[in-house]
């Protein structure tokens, strides 16, 4: 079968033949066009990860709306033939992809999308030779033909078109908004996340809030944001993410469109690597869709394939130390227990942990377990949990500074221990959000993390009771004869001796001498501001 990976127009998609005249391999969801049809809403935003379809499912909408080309053939939209003789190409309709403006500094940003309204402007040209409109209407669209149009007119543009764009066609509008939320993320990392959220409610907020042009709009992206931060006030919109029954079959591919097209003896395999996803209430089986196709395709190699087709700065940007007992848990395959709040906004990701874990949820990093707690979903993500936790802890060096760091910590090395825990340190922490109070959690957690590299080598406990007390972190060799086993005990301030006597006092070594470590590395870690000091003891040979 021929797979077209990448390919989000419809049209072409549907189109495009090999030497043989064989179409690409296409996952009906052209019902998705009746569900639109029928829904009451006027605005959609429909969240969902990248790359589960989005932008193919909007292209289809356009095509279907506004144009009668024999693209649906042998699709099910077919059995509705009214939908067919009553909407096919009857309608307007306004497309717009967000997903190219990815600006550094709010002016690129603003020449950005003035680019790209420019290019929208020029799709209608033949607009400035209507008779429905008057010579003053027609004068009017030839300033957004080019991008240096007035600033001023920035706002209005979008809803500008769609009232000449109905004088002429004798219709309402369809508005089409893809991946809205793009240029939000990059405005965030970059510092200008306030006036980029003032320049599209101005825009998006004048094209969909009371317009009497409007037929309907679909707008897809990962996040939820526009209701909360662009439009709180517009209450004709109805938002479905992936926690709402309704559309869940549309985006990703379902338990039964899987194994329509993959071999039953890899079904067990790329179920490992690619399932757990549950949308909905009524928790419907998902598989991630890009996975799937480059599955398919490269004839069932298993390896990531969706963690690497875009940035994660945003992620990373907001995973922060006291975010790492969590994340800890995450990759050790147990669950988190974080309410539900797909509501939050970007401004929170840094200091509310809850709205991180939010954000990785409705991005597809993680999914629901039975009792409803968060979890990683299959083998693919774990794997970028991994390799995010590793490449954070490795600061300027990467994977080969965090290496160096475990291999210094099992072999007793305290001073070089000590100098590249203070050099990492400077070089990655900042201390703006985290209280004086909550210091000792933030480095248990950040101390936490980067053992995470010693997986498949120790087993990492935390908080464990052992002796006459619970020490903050104990580290299991799965091959005692060979490697010893660590404590660490984390202290404030630049007191270090304390924590190794308080090791002694309370015999927090039992539990590893019972494991069988005839050998055990004790470090005392002491930590001021951004400064470290640490002192190291050995029991054992």
């Amino acid at each position: 079968m021929r797979y077209a990976i990448g390919i989000d127009d419809f049209k072409q998609l549907r189109t495009s033949l090999d030497s043989k005249g064989n179409r690409s391999f296409y996952c009906d969801k052209s019902l998705f066009i009746r569900d639109v049809i029928d829904d009451g809403s006027a605005v959609l935003l429909l969240p969902r990860p990248r790359r589960f379809g989005k932008s193919l499912n909007l292209s289809m909408l356009k095509y279907f709306m506004g144009s009668d080309e024999p693209l649906f053939e042998g699709l099910a939209i077919e059995q509705y033939p009214e939908i067919l003789a009553g909407w096919r190409g009857k309608f307007p309709v306004v497309m717009l992809g967000f997903k190219g403006l990815k600006a550094d500094t709010f002016g690129d940003l603003q020449a950005s999308l003035k680019g790209l309204i420019a290019s929208c402007f020029r799709d209608y040209e033949y607009l400035t030779e209507s008779d429905q409109l008057s010579d003053l209407s027609k004068k009017s669209i030839l300033p957004y033909f080019s991008r240096d149009f007035p600033t001023i007119d920035l706002g209005p543009s979008l809803m500008h078109l769609t009232k000449l764009l109905e004088k002429h066609h004798g219709q309402k509008v369809w508005v089409l908004i893809d991946e809205y939320d793009t240029p939000l993320q990059h405005a965030y990392l970059n510092g200008f996340f306030p006036e980029a959220v003032a320049l599209f409610k101005q825009v998006l907020g004048a094209v969909l809030k009371s317009n009497t042009s409007l037929y309907k709009a679909v707008i897809t992206g990962i996040t939820r944001s526009f209701k909360e931060s662009l439009s709180p006030d517009l209450n004709n919109i109805r938002v479905y993410d992936i926690t709402q029954n309704a559309y869940a079959n549309y985006f990703g591919f379902t338990e039964e469109e899987v194994g329509a097209v993959c071999p039953a003896e890899h079904l067990q395999e790329l179920k490992s690597w690619y399932n757990g996803y549950h949308f909905g209430k009524s928790r419907l089986t998902i598989y991630n869709p890009w996975s799937i196709l480059n599955f398919l395709s490269n004839h069932f190699d298993l390896r990531p394939y969706w963690i690497n087709t875009s940035s994660n700065d945003l992620i990373q940007d907001c995973l922060t130390a006291d975010k790492l007992p969590d994340a800890h848990k995450l990759i050790q395959r147990d669950s988190i227990d974080i309410p539900i709040e797909p509501h939050t906004v970007m401004s929170d990701l840094r200091e509310n942990a809850y709205s991180f874990w939010n954000l990785l949820f409705i991005s597809g990093y993680l999914t629901l377990d039975a009792e409803g707690k968060m979890m990683i979903p299959n083998r693919e993500v774990a794997y970028f949990f991994e390799k995010t936790v590793t490449a954070w802890f490795g600061g300027k060096q990467k994977e080969r500074f965090l290496n160096e760091f475990l291999e210094d910590l099992i072999w007793g090395n305290a001073l070089e221990l000590q100098s590249k825990l203070q050099q990492l340190i400077l070089e990655t922490l900042s201390f703006h959000d985290v209280t004086e109070r909550k210091q000792e959690s933030f480095y248990h957690g950040f101390l936490l993390g980067m053992t995470l590299g010693l997986r498949g080598r120790y087993t990492v406990k935390s908080n464990r009771e052992s002796g006459y007390g619970r020490y903050d972190l104990g580290l299991y060799p799965l091959n005692p004869l060979k490697d010893p086993g660590i404590l660490i005990e984390v202290k404030m301030g630049l007191d270090a001796a304390a924590g190794l006597e308080q090791v002694e006092e309370k015999a927090y070594y039992q539990d590893l001498q019972t494991a069988g470590c005839s050998k055990i590395q004790t470090y005392s870690i002491a930590f001021d501001g951004k400064r470290v000091s640490s002192l190291y003891a050995c029991k054992g040979h």
